[in-house]
């Protein structure tokens, strides 16, 4: 049994926080059973929807001999370099929500999360650094397909200041590590960061949990899928795994 495989087990036996339940802040109640657990309609899920379809098509014919150079299995592949639809959705829901000032995406996606970021205020620009060629062309086209303009795609280079991030680059524990350390490490920082990834494997909930006590971090939400630390002044630090269905 693989390392993600025992968590998500692990995961489903004791994430307990659901519905609000044991949540005694009010930001943080709001957050979770208006924000998180939303279980209405928005009008960009079908395009969000209509664009996973797409990329799983796109991804039926794709020639994985070309991403060889990362090193990881065609499942890993698949599998870890996009979120499921509910999260994607979820991180829609974020934006919409935070309305951050600005938005930065760090590591490697097939494009439907970008277009979830982007939709959710098209007047601010979705900077997106991969360093792969191929997910860069890939994410490209996705956008192209959909006529999502505010997307800027580019090659890795210095962390933007943002106020909302992404970071999905799970076979890499060590790079997550360093944006992570950039971001929270900026003594004006009153975001949010979003870790993809989270229990890939021992290295990453290493570099998870290494950065918990960061005194920049006042809340955290395990989800299992992702990781949210959540940097706003006057919050009681906090952490919760949610059960999120």
């Amino acid at each position: 049994m693989n390392h993600y495989l025992k968590r998500r087990i692990s995961y489903f036996l004791k994430a307990r926080h659901s519905k609000g339940h044991g949540i005694h802040s009010p930001f943080l109640f709001r957050l979770i059973t208006q924000v998180i657990e939303n279980k209405g309609h928005f009008s960009a899920y079908p395009l969000l929807k209509s664009a996973s379809e797409n990329m799983q098509n796109m991804l039926d014919i794709l020639d994985f001999e070309s991403f060889r150079q990362l090193k990881c299995s065609e499942y890993d592949l698949r599998n870890f370099h996009r979120l499921s639809p509910k999260f994607d959705r979820l991180l829609f829901r974020l934006v919409n929500d935070f309305t951050p000032s600005s938005i930065a995406f760090y590591g490697s996606t097939f494009g439907v999360t970008l277009l979830a970021l982007a939709l959710a205020d098209r007047r601010k620009s979705v900077v997106a650094q991969m360093n792969n060629d191929h997910f860069r062309s890939f994410c490209r086209r996705l956008a192209d397909v959909y006529e999502v303009g505010n997307i800027e795609i580019t090659e890795t280079g210095i962390v933007a200041a943002a106020d909302f991030v992404v970071i999905q680059n799970p076979l890499d524990p060590e790079n997550c590590g360093q944006i992570l350390s950039a971001v929270l490490g900026r003594k004006d920082f009153q975001g949010t960061v979003v870790v993809c990834g989270i229990h890939y494997s021992s290295d990453m909930e290493a570099v998870w949990a290494s950065h918990k006590s960061k005194s920049a971090v006042r809340v955290t939400l395990d989800l299992l899928e992702i990781g949210i630390f959540i940097c706003r002044e006057g919050l009681q630090k906090e952490e919760f795994v949610l059960r999120f269905c």
